[in-house]
């Protein structure tokens, strides 16, 4: 395989494998599609993508900052646990007003735009920032992920494709697969908050492993 085709690849296999585990980013693009329209949870993925490339970016400067990329985490992880405490909340009422009154409600009433809480949602997502700096390192390493302009922009243009398709599975199946939505939008919704309060909790415990760290050292 040609170098700059096996630094794409590597790109896009790196990001579609790690956008396959369930979590707040391809669940939520999942219920999206079931719940809103295909536009919706594209729009979605497109903000989530466009902020992972960001940070790449950003990550390929700063492979030998470590301790840049620690301290953005810290800062990044509190406002994480409040944006995910919020979606956690809104889908648990949602939950107990369509169990009592029997009629849809949506998922996310103050945040009507899928892109910008796409935006926010990949944005304050800490776990970014280590993921790619381990593999910025490692590819490096084994000599497939070059110093260099050409380089950079096929790595990234790979991550981006990996990213969508790995997103696109999940949109996917909640818009095509997934057809019965309203006959189970109270679970769905119940499953949701407990996703993302599941995920606030394990930030929290970030954060004070972080801090219990800084003090004792």
């Amino acid at each position: 395989m040609n170098k700059y085709a096996k630094i794409g690849f590597s790109g896009l296999l790196v990001s579609f494998l790690g956008a396959l585990p369930l979590g707040t980013l391809n669940i939520t693009a999942f219920d999206i599609a079931a719940s809103q329209s295909l536009t919706s949870a594209i729009w979605f993925a497109s903000a989530v993508v466009l902020v992972e490339l960001i940070v790449v970016r950003l990550t390929l400067f700063g492979n030998e900052r470590l301790q840049f990329g620690e301290k953005l985490s810290n800062y990044l992880i509190p406002f994480g646990i409040v944006l995910l405490l919020y979606l956690a909340i809104i889908s648990f009422m949602a939950s107990a007003q369509i169990s009592e009154m029997g009629s849809k409600v949506n998922l996310l009433p103050q945040i009507n735009s899928a892109f910008i809480l796409g935006f926010l949602l990949s944005a304050l997502n800490p776990l970014h920032i280590p993921f790619w700096m381990t593999w910025n390192k490692v590819l490096a390493s084994k000599g497939i992920l070059e110093t260099s302009k050409k380089s950079y922009t096929l790595y990234i243009t790979g991550i981006g494709l990996g990213s969508l398709i790995g997103l696109g599975v999940f949109i996917f199946a909640g818009k095509y697969i997934f057809t019965n939505y309203e006959s189970y939008s109270m679970i769905t919704n119940l499953l949701m908050g407990l996703l993302y309060l599941g995920f606030s909790i394990y930030l929290m415990f970030l954060l004070v492993k972080k801090r219990l760290k800084l003090k004792t050292q």
